[in-house]
């Protein structure tokens, strides 16, 4: 570790334990399903062409009720192949959170389609598009910043090296940050 963070470091957790504001040594950001929605919104469409595929991901719904603390995405999905062949579904999508303590960033990792529903499209097309699919979500959406610790929050600012933990509770993200 650099001295200069090291120093950074000391100096936070000296100013923490000094300060009036911060009773408990802890702080628990909420962030609502409203303020994911619109990180995800910014990020989408996303299309791209494969082959001989065109696929278009786009009005996304994040939902934070899919369990095992992960984060869903619903997606509308549309996909044209050859022979002039046209159809419109959903997509599902799950992944899990990574923090990194260093920048304050929590980032959406481990995307997976987890359900693809298309109208009207040839079952032998279905493995390709699927398949498709997938490389496009986890191209475009593996490592996304979802949120960010606020550094004019002198709680949020001070704690970020220490996350404690992670939850999913009532349609809200629930980052705890704790000294000890």
């Amino acid at each position: 570790m650099r001295p200069l963070n090291t120093l950074k470091i000391f100096l936070s957790v000296l100013l923490l334990i000094f300060s009036t504001q911060l009773y408990a040594l802890s702080y628990t950001v909420e962030i609502s399903e409203e303020e994911l929605q619109e990180k995800i919104a910014q990020v989408m469409p996303i299309e791209k062409k494969k082959l001989f595929l065109s696929v278009i991901f786009s009005h996304p719904k994040i939902d934070l009720a899919v369990g095992d603390n992960q984060i869903g995405i619903g997606s509308q999905i549309d996909v044209s192949a050859p022979g002039g062949i046209k159809s419109t579904g959903q997509a599902k999508i799950k992944g899990s959170l990574r923090y990194d303590g260093t920048t304050g960033i929590f980032y959406f990792q481990n995307p997976t389609i987890v359900q693809l529903q298309l109208d009207a499209m040839p079952d032998n097309f279905m493995p390709t598009i699927q398949e498709v699919a997938q490389m496009i979500v986890t191209k475009k959406l593996a490592n996304l910043a979802i949120y960010r610790l606020k550094d004019n929050d002198l709680q949020q600012s001070l704690l970020k090296y220490t996350l404690k933990s992670i939850a999913i509770t009532n349609k809200q993200l629930l980052i705890e940050l704790a000294l000890f």
